[in-house]
């Protein structure tokens, strides 16, 4: 290795052709990454969504959601799967284990969902079934408003959808508060009875009018021609003309006489609004690693040619907006990393010789424009996950650098020439510098396998890490010393400047060598202190994702059950009013889809740096101007911290039993929630109740007139909800046709009189056939791997409470009082926390093996690995007390910033023990290679402890921005080391004495010592 090392230390001109190598390819793959909110990512989750409007949640769970969960059971692989059936639509979310082959898992749910014969004949689309993945999440929804009527604005809104979709880098375009075209024919019923005809005929009359089709091929002596028979609807009025029937008398009866038709648009079911406008929004996802900020870039160009072009006829109104997230990103890792990398060159420049700091400090961009370079060939790009990953490298590679470079300086100032100095120099540390990496690449290699969602997210971290770690290690052997050879051989023939450091290391010198004398007093002190922080950060609160610094709040709401669509903005107006009152400097923008009962939105709040209030405390005053709305049954507000939905703060699931079972267990859990003076908004998922009613069949009646149950649903559901027959094609959009009874006749009075028709056409009344009854029904049905579940949710509103400690109490309270048949889970933030803490559960232990075998195979003894790693509680004891003087939760993030920490820390007392043991092994007795190496490790381990806390602590207090994932991360790890920094110089000397301290003459006494620790700093 030795001749390795000086190969490239003669080739200084080599080692500058390589860093600027690296340098370049690494800004060129700068402009060719793509700026993504999350890593690019198929998740193990699987959606099958059915469509089947005007459907009630009782139907969709027997006709659609039942038939699907049957085949479901079939499939191997699939871990666990939840539904919710509500009104019109069947949502099926399956989690695939991870052990499994996603491909296969996925065509076999595809193919079990086409094996489903059961479904009712009248949908339209069969059910979609797609792998959930971050390409699916929206980077940009704006609102297009307009003061016309909405026939003019439905049109321009269809065509801006198709521009959107040509655009570069859009994936999908979803569009909120927009009804398709649809030509209505309105059935008057007493002139289809006047006539002897039945609903049946109006619908088959229509679909063998609207017909498309060839008829071959005719020839002549000369040519050959097609025939095409093209009978397809174009407007109402070729409708109306349409012949139902020819009269005995010759007459004709047309459609026109009968119905009347209007070229209109679909039932509205959600209405929208954005910054107190009525709007048509559109919701644009991400392609495929396509770049968020080009991506955005190209739609704000799109809609300012537009806003161009038509001036005032359309208004334009950005909501939500993820281009700006990840710019204010990047723009904090490049102004932070810039702020760092100054003040590292400083902290260099003052310890060692302005030359060395430089090509110490070169060492950062060398690392992170290597990582870049390849970050392409790994099919990765620059996320704020990346981002994060590329702060820890930050402290990371300084470390090893500064060693490097410090043992070349100490070579130098024995004498050596500079090519010389910088092979021994490189030599003498590269066996601790290749242990450490190797242990810090220990420390992250178990993050490839924690569990879940967030696991998948995170894998990223490991890759950046291990990917520093390779080049750190080239450049510390490879181009530094090349570098340092270079620079120092012009201070050769130069008298040597007193060192500036000489001050510290004999203040240093003579307080170790007192701490050395009472060297279990000091242990106790230390172990005192571990203790005393121990039992502190025991009182930190578990939050995977804090809110301090969010800038989403989402909004859900609930009116009276049966208020009609029309009325349901105006319930909302103090909602909106309290929305507007919030300063400019903290309302960016709001967005809401009215729909009854339930209303949604998303307010979109300022950069943290840019208001004085975090999003806690805007939460709290909006909730304070919401409490005692009359129009709204229910409020909830809730803070998007980011990362995948974690669900709700407090969560539990009451399954199986019978109906009965389950709502006696939901009173008891609702019960106990609302008991607890630190939640709010306790509600369940079937509390939320849809006024109906029900159709309740003599079966007497229908015998004697020939009927089935089937027949009557079918005629009242024509009637009322109207049956798409056919459609027709205007240009390049489709126009359904819908046949249902005239407005007159479909209301609530005229229900009981509404006409069933027999097989021989006479018409019987529905008050004969059956009965109507008022019933309140569950808006929503959910099951939990095919049983039926519902869920009761609340907001925590005590700061001091987590949703862990919630769910044990609870699961403890009521365990014994639950009824027999029902079982309780915890779900929601408890179970996604539990999920990802387990992996690093196992993933830290996994860490802490790897170092100490690493380290024995090193020393090749069992002991000394254990004093080395003694320096790890106290550094996480450190991390997590920093938490707690800035009133931080621990974090997910935090977590990997002490996680990281772990292996950094251990460099240090790495590197004292092993020049310890040199010395050692050169006859030096113990107490003096204690003293000794101590003193010669000074400048090494306060440059690199301090290096890394000067280059992370800018991003912890958010000097250049805060950053949610970045800022705690920052934190844990500057503030380990920094602390870290005694234990190394003072404990571990002490813990080294106590169990080597047979080698020392029991008649050393003070003054000998004292003596001897001068001699040889001397």
């Amino acid at each position: 290795m030795k001749g390795f090392i000086a190969y490239f230390s003669r080739r200084s001109f080599l080692a500058r052709i390589l860093t600027m190598m690296v340098l370049m390819i690494g800004l060129a793959s700068l402009s060719m990454l793509k700026l993504q909110e999350l890593p690019d990512i198929a998740f193990e989750e699987v959606d099958i969504t059915t469509q089947y409007p005007g459907a009630t949640a009782q139907d969709i769970e027997l006709n659609i959601t039942n038939q699907i969960e049957k085949e479901l059971k079939s499939v191997q692989g699939i871990r666990k799967y939840s539904s919710q059936s509500t009104e019109g639509v069947s949502h099926i979310s399956i989690e695939v284990d991870e052990a499994a082959d996603i491909a296969k898992v996925l065509r076999d749910i595809q193919q079990a969902v086409d094996r489903v014969k059961g479904l009712p004949k009248d949908i339209t689309n069969p059910p979609v079934v797609e792998q959930r993945g971050t390409s699916s999440f929206e980077v940009l929804t704006f609102g297009v408003s307009h003061d016309g009527d909405y026939a003019s604005l439905q049109p321009y809104a269809r065509t801006l959808e198709k521009s959107l979709k040509s655009l570069s880098g859009v994936g999908s375009v979803t569009m909120t508060g927009f009804s398709e075209r649809e030509f209505w024919i309105e059935v008057d019923p007493e002139k289809v009875s006047r006539y002897q005809l039945t609903f049946d005929d109006v619908i088959n009359a229509v679909n063998s009018r609207n017909l498309s089709l060839s008829g071959g091929v005719v020839e002549s002596w000369n040519s050959e021609q097609r025939l095409v028979t093209m009978t397809q609807i174009q407007s109402v009025e070729e409708l109306g003309q349409l012949v139902i029937k020819v009269l005995p008398t010759g007459g004709l009866v047309r459609l026109s006489d009968i119905a009347t038709m209007t070229d209109t648009f679909e039932k509205a079911t959600e209405k929208a609004v954005i910054n107190g406008q009525p709007a048509i929004l559109f919701s644009v996802t991400n392609s495929a690693s396509a770049d968020i900020i080009a991506t955005v870039n190209n739609i704000k160009t799109l809609i300012a040619t537009e806003q161009q072009r038509l001036g005032d006829q359309y208004r334009f109104e950005i909501g939500l907006n993820l281009a700006d997230d990840m710019s204010d990103k990047f723009s904090i890792v490049s102004i932070n990393g810039g702020i760092g990398l100054i003040l590292v060159l400083l902290v260099l420049s003052f310890i060692l010789k302005r030359q060395i700091a430089f090509w110490v400090s070169v060492s950062i961009p060398f690392c992170v424009l290597g990582v870049m370079a390849i970050l392409p060939a790994l099919g990765m790009n620059l996320d704020s996950i990346t981002l994060s990953a590329l702060l820890l490298v930050i402290g990371i590679i300084v470390d090893d650098s500064v060693i490097i470079a410090e043992s070349i300086y100490q070579e130098k100032e024995k004498g050596k020439k500079a090519l010389e100095a910088a092979i021994d120099g490189t030599q003498k540390v590269l066996k601790p510098i290749m242990a450490s990496l190797t242990t810090t690449a220990l420390v992250f290699i178990p993050m490839f396998f924690i569990p879940g969602t967030m696991g998948k997210a995170i894998v990223v971290i490991p890759l950046t890490v291990i990917a520093a770690l390779l080049f750190s290690l080239a450049e510390c052997t490879f181009t530094l010393p090349a570098h340092l050879a270079d620079s120092l051989k012009d201070t050769e023939q130069k008298a040597s400047r007193p060192d500036r450091f000489q001050s510290v290391m004999s203040v240093y010198t003579r307080l170790l060598t007192r701490c050395l004398n009472y060297k279990k007093s000091v242990l106790f002190v230390a172990l005192l202190i571990l203790g005393l922080s121990g039992w502190l950060v025991t009182t930190l609160k578990l939050d995977i994702f804090p809110s301090e610094s969010a800038k989403y709040i989402e909004v859900y709401t609930e009116v009276i059950p049966g208020t009609p669509l029309e009325d349901v903005r105006a319930a909302h107006v103090l909602l909106e009013q309290a929305i507007l009152s919030l300063p400019e400097n903290e309302l960016v923008s709001y967005q809401l889809t009215f729909s009854s009962p339930a209303t949604t939105g998303l307010i979109v709040l300022s950069s943290f740096e840019q208001r004085e209030r975090s999003a806690e405390d805007i939460l709290l005053e909006l909730n304070t101007q919401l409490e005692n709305v009359a129009e709204l049954a229910f409020v909830k507000l809730s803070i998007d911290a980011g990362g995948p939905p974690p669900g709700e703060p407090v969560e539990v699931r009451v399954l199986g039993g019978k109906q009965q079972d389950r709502d006696e267990a939901v009173a008891l859990v609702t019960e106990w929630l609302n008991q607890q003076s630190g939640l709010s908004k306790v509600t369940n998922t079937e509390a939320l109740q849809d006024p109906q009613l029900q159709i309740v069949p003599q079966y007497e009646w229908l015998a004697r007139y020939n009927l089935t149950v089937a027949d009557l649903a079918t005629t009242l559901r024509i009637a009322f909800e109207g049956e798409t027959v056919t459609s027709t094609w205007l240009g390049d959009q489709e126009v359904e046709m819908r046949v249902l009874m005239d407005a007159e006749y479909r209301n609530i009075r005229r229900l009981s009189t509404t006409k069933i028709y027999t097989a021989n056409g006479s018409q019987v009344p529905l008050s004969r056939l059956a009965k109507v009854e008022r019933i309140d029904v569950p808006r929503q049905i959910q099951h939990y791997n095919g049983e039926r579940q519902v869920i009761v949710t609340a907001q925590i509103i005590d700061q001091e409470l987590t949703p862990n400690m919630i769910s044990q109490t609870l699961t403890q309270a009521l365990e014994d009082i639950m009824p027999a048949n029902v079982k309780l889970e915890i779900g929601g933030e408890a179970e996604s926390t539990n999920e990802t803490m387990s992996g690093f559960v196992v993933a830290f232990p996994a860490a802490i093996i790897g170092i100490y075998f690493v380290l024995a195979v090193m020393f090749g003894s069992l002991l000394q690995p254990m004093l080395v790693m003694t320096v790890i509680p106290f550094a996480i004891a450190a991390s997590l007390m920093a938490l707690f003087v800035h009133m931080q939760p621990l974090s997910l993030f935090a977590l990997i910033g002490v996680l990281g920490m772990t292996g950094v820390v251990v460099n240090n007392s790495l590197v004292l023990i092993n020049r310890i043991n040199e010395l050692r092994a050169e006859g030096v007795v113990v107490l003096e290679a204690i003293i000794e190496a101590s003193t010669s490790r000074l400048r090494p381990i306060v440059l690199t402890s301090m290096t890394t806390v000067a280059g992370l602590l800018p991003l912890a207090y958010g000097v250049g921005g805060t950053d949610v994932y970045m800022g705690p991360m920052s934190l844990t790890l500057g503030y380990g080391l920094l602390f870290s920094l005694p234990v190394v110089l003072i404990v571990i000397p002490c813990m080294y004495l106590t169990f080597f301290s047979r080698e020392i003459n029991r008649a050393d006494t003070e003054e000998t010592l004292q003596m001897r620790a001068e001699s040889t700093f001397a």
